[in-house]
This record gives structure tokens, C-alpha cells and sequence, in this order.
């Protein structure tokens, strides 16, 4: 089995959307930051993060995107949160579970990442929201930031 603890976010997300790697985050680029992820509506969003926002220890946010783009820009420059731009697949870094459609970030949907997975979503369940688009359990966006730069301690 290859050691990734040493490599790269990059290098690991390409691994991941050319399906070279499917396998849980954990372990994965030691030393860099791994976020939730939710994808809600534009109408959802604000209050979505304000939620975060007032409940910073379970769901402190890490990065927000402009609404519609699949872009990081704080947590993972030039990352792309499709999957496979274009292609019918998983929204989400990895590929095992069969997926119906494809996910587009259209420009009124925000992208919101969070460090715990479990609070936001079982306040998204309890919502019920339209649309809201998951990572896995385990299978988290490996930032470029480091985990240092973000201790308050």
C-alpha cells in the first residue's frame, strides 16, 4: 500500500478524482487541515452559516465559496469541488456508492465547508432543506492549509 501521509493536497486530490485512491481521508497529507462539506441553496446559505457561526466549536467554518463556483479559494486554490467536471458522477472525492445525477454548483447554491460533520447534519435533517449536497462520512476535502495555521491555542 503507498504512504500519503507525506504527500501533497494536491497531489492526493488528483489521485482522487482520477479514482487512484478510494479510500477514507484519515491519515491522508499529515500536518493539512480536511473540511466537511454541504452545498445548500443560495436562499439557505446565509442562515446556514450564521448557524455555524453562532456554534463554532462543532461546525467552525473553514471556507465559503461565491455562490456557483466549485472553487476553495481559501481552503483549496484551484481545486474543483465536481468530481468529474461535465461527467455524470459523484459529487463528492470519492466514487464507490452508485449516483444518480450529475451535481452541478449552479450560481445560486453556496458551497459551505465545516470541520465537524456530525451538528450540521442533523440540523440539516431536522430542516429538511430542498437540496443539500454531502461529502461522505470519512471521505473529506483535504485543504491546502495547514492544521497550525488555524490553532487558537
Amino acid at each position: 500500500m503507498v504512504r500519503l501521509e507525506n504527500e501533497s493536497p494536491r497531489q492526493v486530490r488528483e489521485m482522487i478524482r482520477r479514482n487512484e485512491l478510494i479510500r477514507p481521508t484519515a491519515g491522508l497529507c499529515k500536518g493539512y487541515v480536511q473540511a466537511n462539506l454541504a452545498v445548500v441553496p443560495k436562499d439557505l446559505a446565509y442562515d446556514f452559516l450564521l448557524f455555524c457561526q453562532r456554534n463554532p466549536k462543532p461546525c467552525p467554518i473553514l471556507d465559503v465559496t461565491d455562490a456557483g463556483s466549485p472553487e476553495p479559494r481559501f481552503l483549496a486554490p484551484g481545486a474543483d469541488l465536481r468530481y468529474a467536471p461535465g461527467r455524470r458522477t459523484c459529487p463528492s472525492y470519492r466514487r464507490k456508492l452508485q449516483c444518480a445525477d450529475a451535481v452541478t454548483i449552479h450560481p445560486g447554491e453556496v458551497p459551505v465547508f465545516w470541520a465537524c460533520g456530525v451538528t450540521p447534519q442533523a440540523v440539516a435533517m431536522a430542516v429538511k432543506p430542498e437540496l443539500m449536497i454531502t461529502h461522505s462520512p470519512g471521505y473529506m476535502l483535504i485543504g491546502d492549509i495547514r492544521d497550525e495555521s488555524l490553532a487558537v491555542f
